[in-house]
């Protein structure tokens, strides 16, 4: 049996055919990695939960565009997305069997900080520890002050 074929057979909605259709796809659509293998889908089947549940596949894309064509290619295939950051969720909202979107390796940017508005503009990868040191010259902190701060992303 293979990598698809394991997390295949424990949802009968999505297919042998569809996850490989859509492995293609986004090998061939996307500027990112794409990783379909046993040992990575086991990486991501947890979070920081007792939950566990192998993710089809992991996508890590580059740029925003290749979020749009991940999310495009899923949704033609059938295929259900998994947004995630840095995996520390307590709830097991990081595990399912679902393509994992991971931002957290190349969209990790601040685009823009608006003091006067207090606002910030970020990529979803980014660390919220990495925002705090990025706001705090302005006398601004991003409120919630989770116990992953050092880990967690802006989304997910």
């Amino acid at each position: 049996m293979s990598s698809s074929d394991a997390a295949v057979s424990s949802k009968a909605s999505l297919d042998k055919a569809a996850v490989q259709a859509l492995e293609q796809a986004l090998r061939t659509h996307i500027a990112g990695q794409v990783d379909f293998g046993a040992g990575v889908r086991a990486l991501y089947a947890t979070d920081a939960s007792n939950y566990r549940q192998f993710p089809v596949g992991v996508a890590f894309p580059r740029t925003t565009d290749d979020v749009i064509e991940i999310v495009r290619c899923s949704r033609e295939h059938g295929v259900p997305i998994l947004p995630r950051g840095a995996g520390t969720s307590l709830a097991g909202q990081c595990c399912n069997v679902a393509l994992v979107i991971d931002t957290s390796r190349h969209l990790r940017e601040i685009l823009s900080i608006d003091p006067e508005r207090k606002t910030a503009r970020v990529q979803p990868g980014l660390v919220l520890d990495d925002l705090q040191r990025a706001i705090k010259p302005y006398g601004l902190m991003y409120g919630p002050d989770p116990a992953t701060h050092a880990w967690c992303t802006s989304a997910g």
